[in-house]
């Protein structure tokens, strides 16, 4: 492996664990004893089937400097659980380690910090896979940040002690499979046959009759809310073989127009789509709501930044600015929106989603009385919904809630009414009402490319420290100073896990384009990187909690950041040498 992109450290490598026995002795001799005694309890200590890690935290990864009164834990455990399905294992582990050893009461001196899994099954650095040990057993990694404590002045080892007896008891329970993790596991391996499926089926989407698609601000499902029912005309049957057959309503690829009055379920439905890039645990409700994993949410950005945008394609004159390259560090909300499609096609995505209520308006549409006032300065502009359908022809499929306005309907291959969350086709109705089909305008897609140096995001270091306390608005510690990128409006639900998660794996995106390389291109080597190495090859040395994000969401950073320069024409590269 080249020395740009280290492996994950195995966090055991080089230790060697000491006995249980004598960690309870230097517990007890150190009780009482001031701070920097702590030191005394750093390293490998085994415990049954368990080896716990104590390690100082690195200096500026929100752990202090050394000597300061907190330690990283990581719990390596030899299970026996077998190695099938790793992401859906690691994720029911780590749910397990929430609720049977990081919050017992008995712990909450330490106040462990770690990710908690909530309505989405992701891969993260707080709970993965390691190799296999020495003699084939699979092995699982458990990370989290303690605080240790005191009483006055003084060390208390009594909740550490605590912490080392619960350790090794949960790693006693994870000697063979459960009938928890088999639902587990299934519920995970039936989301992604379906999303599989879908291309075989002609679909984008798919939400299973039952779902519950209504959440509360936590993303739970909302107390009293009515299933999901599809009325036969909709109804799709998939068979997935051994997984059972699904039926549901199946969104075609092409335009689809989701109508209904305020508080009928548009958005809802929409946002249900979205979530189905992610799979989802068992008792969620949108177990079997599923959608292409290149879906992009589509928001307007006034004040969003922009870098080297051809928008010629929406808008071929802007006041002051060549709409070949246009650069913006606070775009309006109509060029920050066209320049987010331009860039999420470009990077290969497959599936629109738009709700007018958080889109420009004046992107979406601009009708014939106001095409007629704004006379010239409107000359050529085509809006997004115009070009829907020459979208869907080069095979980008796209979900637009349509409330307030008919304009969608001649663009959309298919139009569903939500009346009081009932769905029902109304095609039919809506085109008699809107006229003759669009036929929709070429929308040229200017590739993007990544130019800048290897290093512009991790610098000389094989990490990147992110402060995620405000998620929509991380802040990154680059070489060139600390940047906050803004993401309040890029349309993702994010929390500190996957916002620190998209934000490194930006920042390895630069290594890997190498100078210079196709957003296209690029997605095909992170698709490999994160193939390889997970959620730990985000941070390889363990020094914070990150989530994998989609690939999108990468993209929506790197896009959004002062640095690394982006461009929609390729790098000019230097004549090659002449030869001797």
């Amino acid at each position: 492996m080249d020395a740009c992109f280290p492996l994950p450290v195995d966090p055991l490598d080089g230790c060697e664990p000491r006995p249980r026995a004598h960690l309870l002795a230097t517990l007890r001799r150190i009780d009482g004893w001031g701070p920097l005694a702590w030191r005394e309890v750093l390293g490998a200590w085994r415990l049954g089937a368990a080896v716990l890690l104590l390690e100082e935290p690195e200096a500026g990864t929100g752990g202090g400097e050394a000597g300061d009164s907190q330690a990283d834990a990581t719990l390596v455990i030899e299970h026996g659980l077998g190695e099938d399905d790793a992401d859906a294992t690691a994720d029911w582990v780590q749910r397990q380690a929430i609720a049977c050893l990081w919050d017992l009461p008995a712990l909450a001196p330490l106040s462990p910090q770690t990710i908690r899994p909530g309505s989405t099954v992701r891969a993260t650095n707080a709970c993965f896979a390691l190799p296999p040990a020495a003699d084939g057993t699979p092995r699982l990694c458990l990370r989290a940040r303690l605080a240790l404590p005191f009483t006055g002045m003084c060390i208390d080892p009594a909740p550490l002690r605590r912490l080392a007896a619960a350790a090794e008891t949960f790693a006693a329970s994870l000697a063979r499979p459960g009938p928890a993790l088999r639902r587990h596991r299934l519920c995970v391996r039936r989301s992604r046959a379906l999303r599989a499926a879908l291309p075989l089926h002609g679909l984008c989407a798919f939400l299973a009759s039952g779902s519950l698609i209504a959440r509360t601000a936590d993303g739970a499902p909302l107390p009293g809310a009515r299933p999901l029912t599809v009325p036969p005309r909709l109804r799709r049957t998939i068979d997935l073989g051994p997984l059972g057959r699904v039926a549901g309503l199946g969104i075609p690829l092409g335009v689809t127009a989701l109508a209904g009055a305020p508080y009928h379920g548009k958005s809802t439905l929409l946002r249900a789509v979205l979530a189905g890039a992610d799979d989802h645990p068992p008792g969620d409700g949108r177990e079997l709501v599923v959608a292409d994993l290149s879906a992009a949410p589509l928001q307007a950005e006034d004040g969003r930044r922009v870098k080297d945008q051809d928008v010629s394609g929406f808008f071929p004159a802007l006041p002051g600015q060549d709409p070949l390259r246009f650069t913006s560090a606070r775009s309006s909300g109509a060029t920050g929106m066209a320049a987010t499609v331009l860039q999420a096609v470009a990077a290969g995505c497959r599936l629109l989603l738009v709700d007018e209520d958080t889109a420009a308006s004046n992107f979406l549409v601009l009708d014939q009385p106001m095409r007629r006032l704004l006379g010239a300065a409107a000359d050529g502009t085509t809006t997004l919904l115009e070009c829907l359908p020459a979208l869907a022809r080069r095979g980008v499929s796209a979900v637009v809630v349509a409330g307030s306005s008919a304009a969608a309907f001649p663009c959309a291959d298919r139009v569903l009414l939500l009346e009081s969350w009932r769905l029902r086709d109304a095609t039919r109705a809506a085109r008699s009402l809107s006229g003759a089909r669009h036929g929709g305008c070429a929308l040229p897609i200017p590739g993007r490319h990544l130019v800048d140096q290897p290093d512009r995001l991790l610098g000389p270091r094989h990490f990147l420290q992110v402060d995620t306390r405000e998620p929509e608005r991380p802040r990154l510690l680059l070489p060139h100073g600390i940047e906050a990128v803004d993401l309040r409006r890029c349309g993702w639900d994010l929390d500190p896990a996957l916002a620190r998660g998209a934000a490194q794996a930006a920042a390895w995106c630069c290594r890997l384009a190498a100078g210079g390389c196709d957003l296209d291109e690029l997605r095909s080597r992170w698709a490999r990187h994160a193939c390889q190495h997970g959620a730990p090859g985000l941070d390889p040395f363990h020094t914070g909690f990150a989530a994998l994000p989609p690939w999108q969401l990468v993209v929506a950073v790197l896009e959004r950041l002062s640095v690394p320069a982006m461009t929609c024409r390729p790098p000019v590269l230097p004549p090659a040498p002449a030869a001797p």
